[in-house]
């Protein structure tokens, strides 16, 4: 008896380039902070909730026991400061994802032309896929 092995070959689909691009899309969502100081999880939404909670009861004590200030114009001062501190603080990163486009809309409606991209590029055939990489490699250089 003899064994025959057919050479088999493998042909790369959409499906995948779909799947290197949604994980591609995921590498570079990834923060360079430990989980628990990352404000885009929970982890990190705890600890930042915590802190902007006891900072401005530190800083009452420290006005109240250290500096001897009254209390009612201490509590008033830290409140009315630490309020404008937060909304110029809220402010200044709407403005910055604005300016870079990070936001909902933004990003669902990239999402979509991405989407839509990979479904007309499922459509076309192996020889017009082919004559666009080439086009796309000969603008590249």
């Amino acid at each position: 008896t003899t064994s025959e092995t057919t050479p088999t070959t493998t042909t790369t689909t959409s499906s995948t380039s779909k799947t290197s691009l949604s994980m591609s899309e995921q590498n570079e969502n990834k923060s360079s902070l430990p989980v628990f100081l990352d404000p885009g999880t929970k982890g990190g939404a705890v600890v930042l909730s915590l802190l902007l909670f006891i900072i401005p009861i530190i800083g009452y004590n420290v006005a109240v026991g250290v500096f001897g200030v009254d209390e009612i114009e201490a509590g008033r001062d830290i409140g009315v400061g630490f309020t404008v501190f937060t909304m110029i603080l809220w402010g200044a990163s709407y403005i910055f994802r604005v300016a870079t486009k990070d936001m909902t809309y933004a990003k669902q409606l990239k999402d979509y032309e991405d989407a839509v991209i990979a479904k007309r590029l499922e459509e076309l055939d192996e020889d017009e896929v082919q004559a666009l990489v080439e086009e796309i490699d000969r603008d590249q250089f």
